[in-house]
């Protein structure tokens, strides 16, 4: 039986727009008290500014359960793309992107990052439906990014510093803490890269033994208990092929088919599909009813 706690996003919700405004992380105020000191960790080139993936998306039904355990699931990626037909280069502020992840479920032309998001929560609600979007969070390790000058269109071709990535990973923190998910998956090497890497200094801040439950095969990404919630580092999505064919068998599928062998993920029986689709879909067509049925920032 699927159950939701839509008020409960909402107070996640409230909670996220007032951090956000307090640290300057909405693109069309974006005051971010660390961004001199990270656009000057940046020696090598004559770099300007590229908003990016400022805020997460939350969508209406995050805070769902099924037969009483909850599955919170937050995807995070390194950094959005460059969106050069916006103003601010990113999503106008956290309500607008929130809206814009929701809309998944109308595009028509998906990226291979949100073809393989979709496939993961496919996987973890065990429902074939794109109406799955209406269940999680996605959000990115760099609020934002930086360009050479003369290379302002294209997607960041600046590597992130080490003093960038320190910064940003204060506000993931942040994230975690008001959405407290029980899943994390972290999409792509960025997470495991280094000799402290994010998943390291993610264990250092909560003062607790790291702990992996799972390898891979080349021993790179695995599932491990941070005791409040699980997290899964895998390849990311971004070469879809291959990705399906082998990097998605290697690292999450194993990952989630653990979860739900010690019962902290419930197996979960497909003829309650339609249950999950009746209960979101009223709600979530109300708030799509209005949003193009395209991702009109990726055109």
């Amino acid at each position: 039986m699927w159950t939701s706690d839509i008020e409960k996003t909402r107070d996640r919700f409230k909670k996220l727009q007032e951090y956000y405004e307090s640290v300057g992380l909405n693109a069309d105020d974006f005051h971010c008290s660390h961004y001199e000191e990270c656009k000057n960790s940046q020696k090598k080139c004559n770099v300007v500014k590229q908003y990016s993936g400022g805020t997460v998306g939350i969508t209406p039904f995050y805070d769902i359960s099924y037969n009483g355990k909850p599955i919170r699931v937050l995807i995070v990626g390194k950094e959005n793309g460059y969106m050069k037909n916006t103003e601010y280069g990113t999503s106008a502020n956290f309500k607008e992107n929130s809206l814009n992840v929701l809309n998944c479920i109308n595009w028509e032309k998906k990226n291979n990052h949100i073809k393989g998001t979709l496939m993961i929560l496919q996987n973890i609600f065990g429902i074939a439906s794109d109406y799955v979007y209406s269940s999680y969070a996605l959000t990115n390790l760099m609020r934002c990014s930086f360009q050479e000058e003369d290379k302002i269109d294209n997607v960041s071709n600046v590597s992130s510093t080490s003093k960038m990535k320190d910064n940003c990973l204060n506000h993931l923190i942040k994230e975690i803490e008001i959405l407290e998910p029980t899943i994390i998956i972290f999409q792509g090497e960025w997470a495991i890269s280094g000799k402290n890497t994010i998943v390291d200094k993610l264990y250092n801040y909560y003062g607790i033994t790291k702990k992996c439950l799972l390898k891979n095969s080349n021993g790179k990404y695995g599932l491990y208990d941070f005791n409040k919630f699980m997290l899964i580092t895998c390849h990311h999505p971004a070469i879809l092929g291959n990705w399906i064919k082998n990097l998605a068998p290697d690292s999450v599928w194993p990952s989630l088919d653990y979860l739900r062998n010690i019962n902290y993920l419930p197996t979960i029986d497909s003829k309650y599909s339609q249950e999950y689709i009746d209960l979101v879909k009223k709600h979530v067509d109300a708030l799509l009813i209005n949003l193009e049925s395209n991702d009109r920032l990726r055109k």
